[in-house]
């Protein structure tokens, strides 16, 4: 992670009790948000920090770092987590907690197994009770007057039985499941009775988190931007596929190829190679943080979530870096950001949709200046941040303007 930001010049701090809030993200960092949220937070005034029990394939570091897996035992790992919260459990003002975790508490997935299977154990599940003192800490945290906040981001919450009953499509579709129901039904319980807020990071968990806050996902816009800039796409008006080539990059991990809808893109992209035999496939599959920029900016096209209804973090980082972007979005979804430039497709349409934008590059340079503007005005971590301390101030009971 980049250094940590400094408060602007003459910014009004976010006080609290005469001094700026103190806030926490942690125990699990997912596609680096809590990371990012407290940047957000920092560039608003706040004295925000982050917390994580592992660091991530993509070798980013937040402010705090306990490594669980470095402790072969579970006394072992417990000690740690006890030594976590005895540290810090006193010393901020929010706890902002991701993917269900606290400091007592890791994500609890099951191996990937077939979908009959998956489904005939949430038949036999008897609830979301089980393992309740997993997470003792919420309780002590409000009994310190303590603010809490759960982040959902996906499928440590996200219905199964629901998605599939409702949607043609989504990350359930294909997926070989490796959410628990009871699992899942436990967290919101705990988010339920002990979490001033709720929030989710994608539009498409809107039906999976009662009472939810949406809170987009936050990126550095200037880091995307500036290495676009830095390294521009060489003859951008032949790159059609047969005069230049053209570059289509999708994000694949082999865990969530089938949320993603990988298998399809292939397809596709094997399918416009016999007319235009300089059209490039790039799987991005656990890059590092520090490199992606460049990786992008040697891209014409990204291709993200086609089973998902929303887009995620790598679609904005796409259109930061003024890329044009396609991936699936529903349309009971797409009304609440009319300005989003993400070019629509699901399986059965992506090929002619890929064929549309291989063979116009002009097309793809307006899409990717309207991107860059959409990404900085709703994902920037200062934009972000700042929706989020309004969130914050709401929870402790502060109305506008006031200390």
């Amino acid at each position: 992670m980049s250094a940590r930001p400094e408060r602007a010049a003459g910014a009004d701090p976010a006080l609290y009790r005469g001094r700026p809030l103190r806030v926490l993200h942690g125990t699990y960092e997912i596609a680096g948000q809590g990371m990012m949220l407290a940047r957000g937070l920092v560039e608003n005034g706040c004295d925000a920090h982050s917390l994580a029990y592992q660091i991530g394939y993509d070798q980013r570091r937040p402010d705090f770092i306990v490594e669980l897996d470095r402790r072969r035992t579970p006394l072992g790992k417990m000690a740690a987590m006890a030594g976590a919260f005895m540290r810090w459990g006193g010393a901020f003002d929010v706890y902002h907690f991701h993917f269900g975790t606290s400091f007592f508490g890791t994500p609890f997935f099951a191996p990937p197994r077939p979908a009959a299977v998956a489904d005939a154990e949430a038949r036999a599940s008897r609830g979301g009770t089980r393992g309740w003192w997993r997470q003792l800490d919420l309780p002590l945290l409000r009994a310190r007057g303590k603010r809490v906040a759960f982040h959902f981001h996906g499928c440590e919450v996200r219905s199964r039985a629901r998605m599939i009953a409702a949607h043609r499509l989504s990350t359930c579709t294909e997926c070989e499941p490796f959410c628990i129901p009871r699992e899942q039904g436990r967290v919101l319980g705990l988010a339920g009775k002990y979490a001033d807020r709720s929030f989710f990071s994608t539009l498409d968990l809107i039906e999976s988190v009662p009472r939810g806050v949406h809170l987009p996902l936050a990126i550095e816009s200037a880091r995307w931007e500036r290495a676009a800039l830095d390294r521009p796409l060489p003859e951008l008006d032949r790159r059609d596929g047969v005069r230049g080539p053209v570059v289509i990059a999708h994000g694949h991990a082999p865990r969530y190829g089938l949320i993603k809808g990988t298998r399809h893109v292939m397809a596709a992209v094997e399918r416009l190679r016999a007319e235009f035999p300089r059209v490039e496939l790039r799987l991005i599959e656990n890059q590092p943080w520090a490199v992606m920029p460049e990786f992008l900016s040697q891209c014409d096209i990204l291709v993200d979530q086609l089973m998902m209804g929303w887009y995620g973090l790598l679609a904005i980082e796409g259109m930061a870096e003024r890329r044009a972007v396609v991936g699936y979005l529903r349309e009971d979804l797409r009304p609440q950001y009319p300005d989003c430039p993400i070019v629509g497709a699901e399986p059965e349409t992506l090929y002619d949709v890929l064929r549309d934008l291989v063979r116009d590059p002009a097309r793809r340079a307006e899409l990717g200046e309207r991107g860059a503007r959409f990404a900085r005005a709703h994902h920037d971590t200062k934009v972000v941040g700042a929706r989020l301390l309004g969130e914050y101030r709401a929870m402790l009971g502060l109305a506008a303007g006031a200390k």
